[in-house]
This record gives C-alpha cells, sequence and structure tokens, in this order.
C-alpha cells in the first residue's frame, strides 16, 4: 500500500462509518398506529359490528354469527379489522341476539344486544396511553 492511503485509511473508515451506520442509530423507529388510533379503531369496529347486525337482522329477520355476512352491508368494517383487530361473534340459536368482542392490543369491548335493546357491554383498556379511553355505553 502507498504510504499516503495508510495515512487516509482511519479517516476513510470513520467516513463509512458515519455514512452507513450512524443514519441506523439515529433513525426514529415506530411501530406503526399510535395507541390511541388503534382504541378508535377497535371501537369503531365494534360500532361498525353492531350497526352491521342490526341491519342483517333488518334485512334476515335475524342476527349472524358470521363476520363475513356483515362485509358487504359494512365496507369500512374491512379497514378496520386489517390493523389487527381480533373479533369473535356469536348468535343465538334463535337469532334474536347475539354476543360479539372486539380487542385489540390497547382495548378490548364486549357488547351483546337482544331484539333492539343492549343487554351487556363492556371495556377494558388494556394497555393505558395517551387517548385511550372507554367509549360510552351504546344505545
Amino acid at each position: 500500500m502507498p504510504p499516503n492511503f495508510k495515512r487516509f485509511l482511519p479517516i476513510v473508515l470513520i467516513a463509512v462509518a458515519f455514512l452507513f451506520i450512524a443514519p441506523t442509530l439515529f433513525k426514529k423507529h415506530t411501530s406503526g398506529p399510535s395507541t390511541s388510533t388503534r382504541a378508535t379503531q377497535t371501537i369503531d369496529a365494534m360500532n361498525l359490528i353492531d350497526k352491521g347486525e342490526q341491519g342483517y337482522r333488518a334485512a334476515q329477520g335475524r342476527f349472524t354469527s358470521h363476520l363475513a355476512d356483515l362485509l358487504p352491508l359494512r365496507k369500512q368494517l374491512a379497514g378496520d379489522l386489517a390493523i389487527g383487530v381480533s373479533v369473535q361473534l356469536d348468535a343465538s340459536t334463535n337469532g334474536q341476539s347475539f354476543l360479539a368482542q372486539v380487542a385489540s392490543d390497547v382495548l378490548s369491548l364486549v357488547r351483546s344486544r337482544s331484539g333492539d335493546k343492549v343487554i351487556a357491554q363492556s371495556c377494558l383498556i388494556l394497555k393505558s396511553g395517551s387517548g385511550v379511553t372507554c367509549p360510552p355505553p351504546a344505545k
């Protein structure tokens, strides 16, 4: 190696490290939507499922236990489900009542309806953070 190159080798190595390693150290890491956004989307999903069930009952005369039956009625529901919301849905054997649980990593909601009346509703905050609150009771 030429003697001039040996003198500049440490400077070249520092410059390469600065160009390729430093940006990864100072990069702000984000893990997706904020906790308040995920909580809002969880609440929206529960409201869309509830409205979808009511619309399905108005059209078919009974509630459904299949989430796929609600997607054509509430197209916005697919977007809320895409964020990783878990949904469990069950209808009674006569189809006149249903139970829905919607949960994300920040919030878990349960709602049960018999006919037009909400008979049970609960909310559990799984991860406290800015803007995570339980929704007001449904009508």
